[in-house]
């Protein structure tokens, strides 16, 4: 599962299922940003309100680890972890089609406000830089 399991509003439901569809010896593997280990995401620093949008969709790692162990899971969580400066006109693009999901339920406003503070950072200075970390969670659980 590949950055959906923050999609669903029943995520323990989701959880239930695919254990009991998989066979003894299964695995499940998850793969999702883990947004409590990225508070300075360039989302974050330009569409502030976007995190309070995610905390209510995302599971901490150690809910995660928690929920699959408390199934019968056996799992195996690792967190990827990057923090470096980017170019903010890198980003540009990534903010005005909207398409990161998380910028399609902060209100528009909010959304609005981020894309000028980002467009006057690359208008003022094309090689302005933000520092941006990045943190993926690989989780393995096996039946």
């Amino acid at each position: 599962m590949n950055h959906a399991l923050h999609h669903f509003k029943n995520k323990d439901q989701v959880l239930t299922e695919i254990h009991r569809i998989l066979k003894n010896g299964g695995i499940y593997e998850l793969h999702n940003i883990s947004i409590h280990d990225m508070p300075k995401w360039w989302i974050y620093y330009y569409f502030p309100s976007a995190y309070d949008e995610d905390v209510k969709r995302y599971w901490s790692k150690v809910t995660i680890f928690n929920e699959l162990s408390n199934l019968g899971f056996k799992a195996q969580l690792k967190i990827g972890y990057r923090m470096e400066e980017v170019k903010a006109a890198d980003y540009l693009d990534h903010a005005e089609n909207r398409g990161i999901s998380v910028l399609t339920l902060i209100n528009d406003e909010d959304y609005k406000q981020g894309c000028e503070r980002l467009k006057y950072d690359v208008k003022k200075d094309r090689q302005s830089t933000i520092t941006n970390d990045f943190a993926e969670m690989f989780c393995i659980a096996m039946k």
